[in-house]
C-alpha cells in the first residue's frame, strides 16, 4: 500500500506547487514595475519636450501684431480708409478738419456718378516743383467721360443744358470766372469743389481731369465732429 500520492500523481490530477507559483508571480510583478517605470520616464520626457517647444510670449504677441497689421492693410486697400479734410474747397458740405470714412467697395461694383463726392490722388502741377507730390484731394464729380462742359456766369452747362446744383450756396458761386468750355476725355472725370470761389480743381490745367484709376473711393460717412456726423447717400445724377 502506498503511503500517499506522489508528485507525478498530483501533476496528473491538475495540482501545482504553491511555492513555484509564488516565485513566478513575484517575477512578473517585478517585470511589470520595471515596464511601468520606463513608460513614466518616457511620458515625462515627452512632457518636458512639449514644454520646451512652447512659443515665448513675445513671439505670440509679435505674430498677433503681424496678423492684425495684415488685415488692417487689406481693409485699407480694398474696403475703406479714414481721411481728414484739409482746407475749405468743399464748404459748406465739408469743413476743414472734418474726419471722413471713404468707401472703396462701391466703385468695384458700380460706376462713378455725377455729384458723387470722391477722394482721388494726383499731383498738382500748379504748385512749385519742390512741393509737387502725390496727395489725396476731395471734390465733387461734375462732368462724366465724353461730356462737353461749359462754365459761365457761375453756372455749369452739360451738353448745352444747365446743371441744377442744389448743394451750392449762392455766395460761393464764381460768377467772375471767365466763360470756358471743357471736353472730358474718355476714362476721366471733371471735378470741382462746392466752394467755387475757393477751390482748385479741374478748371485748372495744373489739376485737370481726373483719371478713373486715380479715384480712391466715395465719401460715405462724416464721423467727426460728432454734432455733424452722418451718412452720405449718393445723390441723383440729374
Amino acid at each position: 500500500m502506498s503511503d500517499g500520492p506522489n508528485r507525478a500523481d498530483e501533476a496528473q490530477d491538475g495540482k501545482i506547487d504553491g511555492r513555484l507559483s509564488a516565485d513566478e508571480v513575484r517575477r512578473e510583478q517585478s517585470e511589470l514595475g520595471s515596464s511601468a517605470a520606463k513608460e513614466r520616464t518616457g511620458d515625462e520626457r515627452k512632457a518636458a519636450g512639449s514644454n520646451s517647444d512652447e512659443m515665448p510670449w513675445w513671439k505670440e504677441w509679435l505674430e498677433l501684431l503681424v496678423r492684425a497689421g495684415f488685415w488692417a492693410l487689406l481693409i485699407y486697400l480694398f474696403v475703406f480708409q479714414v481721411s481728414v479734410v484739409e482746407g475749405t474747397s468743399m464748404q459748406h458740405t465739408f469743413d476743414n478738419k472734418d474726419k471722413l470714412v471713404i468707401d472703396k467697395l462701391t466703385y468695384r461694383f458700380s460706376s462713378i456718378r455725377r455729384f458723387d463726392v470722391v477722394v482721388f490722388e494726383t499731383v498738382d502741377l500748379d504748385k512749385p516743383v519742390a512741393l509737387r507730390h502725390v496727395r489725396d484731394y476731395i471734390k465733387r464729380v461734375i462732368g462724366l467721360p465724353g461730356e462737353r462742359i461749359m462754365i459761365r456766369n457761375g453756372h455749369v452747362e452739360i451738353e448745352g443744358r444747365p446743371l441744377k446744383e442744389d448743394f451750392l450756396v449762392a455766395e460761393q458761386k464764381d460768377s467772375t470766372y471767365p466763360a470756358e468750355t471743357f471736353e472730358v476725355p474718355e476714362g476721366h472725370y471733371f471735378v470741382m469743389g462746392d466752394n467755387r470761389l475757393g477751390s482748385h480743381d479741374s478748371r485748372s490745367a495744373g489739376m485737370g481731369f481726373v483719371p478713373v484709376g486715380q479715384v480712391k473711393g466715395l465719401v460715405r460717412v462724416r464721423w467727426w465732429p460728432w454734432n455733424r456726423a452722418g451718412w452720405f447717400s449718393r445723390a441723383s445724377s440729374e
